[in-house]
């Protein structure tokens, strides 16, 4: 994987977050009020997440921006 790629790392975070919680991928895209296509496809790192769709993600989870972001390097 191109950890180069931010979509790529920002995917990752993403599973391991709805992974950590025991979600699948339709649960968690409900959750943050988006389709499970377009969940999966930024999920895997073909889409790029807007700042409206990452502010909807960290209410979702409770958790802040910054920790959203925090493992990109």
């Amino acid at each position: 994987m191109a950890w180069n790629n931010i979509n790529l790392q920002f995917g990752e975070i993403l599973r391991k977050l709805r992974e950590g919680r025991h979600m699948t991928q339709e649960e968690f895209a409900g959750l943050c009020g988006i389709s499970r296509a377009y969940y999966r496809r930024i999920e895997r790192g073909e889409h790029s997440a807007t700042l409206e769709l990452c502010q909807r993600i960290s209410e979702a989870t409770g958790l802040s921006f910054s920790e959203l972001f925090a493992d990109i390097v």
